[in-house]
């Protein structure tokens, strides 16, 4: 009797596990589609679940403040490990994560807190208005992660929608006056940011850098724009018959 009690509360103790998982699950299918702008199906939600996961991922990560020496020694070891191109390379991935780090913070008491929720309203109100798919396009980020920051943009009153003029299918993106106020606020923090950013090099050495990496973004804007789609040998064909006119 007392072990048909034990299997009764253990197999309770499961299936409430169960039920607080389903629960979970239908919660966050409550959330997707509040968020989502697209067409409400498991693929769809099952991209907005890893981008929301890899959200949470950088949002948790530290670093360890009694570990900061070692920390800093061993990333400037690994990096002297590489050959020059690679390093190249390296040096431009962390610049961005370190611009994104600081823009973070420094956007933290406004209702935006990523440097491409800023970068979005700041394209639509340079421009006046943007349809989603210009925008996202601009930026070379996934469609997936592009329509969920301007649906949180929109249910934040940041943007609205209106239907284009040109195309009856479409519609173009708008600041709201919310969105302008933030925008407005957005831009001091971000200049101050950037001012700081850069406050560690002589504004007539990093400016000679700028003609090298147009360069190098130009070749790839065209690629990535023109032929998103190839497989990577055709992509290395392609890049191996361009470099000639580059080198």
């Amino acid at each position: 009797m007392f072990f048909n009690f034990l299997y009764l509360c253990d197999n309770a103790n499961y299936m409430k596990g169960k039920y607080e998982i389903i629960k979970q699950i239908i919660d966050l299918w409550e959330k997707f589609e509040d968020e989502s702008v697209g067409e409400n199906s498991l693929l769809n939600f099952s991209k907005w679940m890893t981008n929301q996961i890899h959200e949470e991922l950088i949002e948790d990560v530290e670093l360890e403040p009694k570990d900061e020496k070692n920390a800093i020694t061993e990333q400037s070891q690994y990096i002297e490990t590489l050959d020059t191109r690679t390093r190249f390379e390296e040096y431009i991935i962390r610049i961005a994560r370190f611009e994104e780090f600081y823009i973070k913070k420094y956007l933290t008491d406004l209702p935006i807190n990523s440097r491409l929720e800023y970068t979005f309203l700041y394209t639509i109100d340079r421009y006046g208005e943007s349809r989603k798919t210009g925008l996202i396009n601009t930026h070379l980020v996934e469609y997936t992660t592009g329509m969920d920051t301007i649906s949180r943009l929109m249910k934040n009153g940041l943007l609205y929608d209106i239907q284009d003029p040109k195309d009856k299918r479409a519609k173009l993106l708008k600041l709201t006056k919310k969105g302008q106020e933030v925008l407005e606020a957005a831009n001091k923090k971000v200049t101050e940011s950037r001012n700081m950013f850069l406050a560690c090099v002589n504004p007539n050495k990093w400016k000679k850098i700028l003609p090298v990496l147009r360069e190098i973004e130009e070749f790839h804007t065209d690629i990535y724009i023109n032929h998103y789609d190839k497989p990577y040998p055709e992509l290395s064909n392609l890049m191996d018959s361009l470099k000639h006119i580059y080198t």
